[in-house]
């Protein structure tokens, strides 16, 4: 993940938190978020204009954030820009459905 999001990606989770690249990297290293699953993805649509793709779709995920149950069902999407030659992630939003 470190590779695919920029230095300054954030992401609003479906309850309305936001967390930085740092932040959630961290949470992830630490196992304060705990996926016990593959998260699934539906309806994908990618549109691309010049450097810039907007991806958007459904996702489904298990997963505890501090030991509590977090994830679901959830509408989400995720921004991508072109920099030197390579995709990366610049920003994430998802909503629950």
């Amino acid at each position: 993940l470190d590779r695919l999001l920029a230095d300054d990606w954030t992401v609003v989770h479906g309850d309305g938190s936001i967390n930085t690249k740092a932040e959630y990297l961290a949470d992830l290293k630490s196992g304060a978020r705990k996926f016990s699953a593959d998260v699934k993805e539906d309806e994908l649509n990618v549109r691309v204009v010049g450097d810039t793709a907007i991806a958007a779709g459904l996702s489904d995920s298990k997963l505890t954030f501090h030991g509590k149950p977090s994830g679901g069902p959830l509408r989400f999407t995720r921004v991508y820009v072109n920099r030197d030659g390579r995709w990366i992630m610049v920003a994430s939003h998802a909503t629950r459905r």
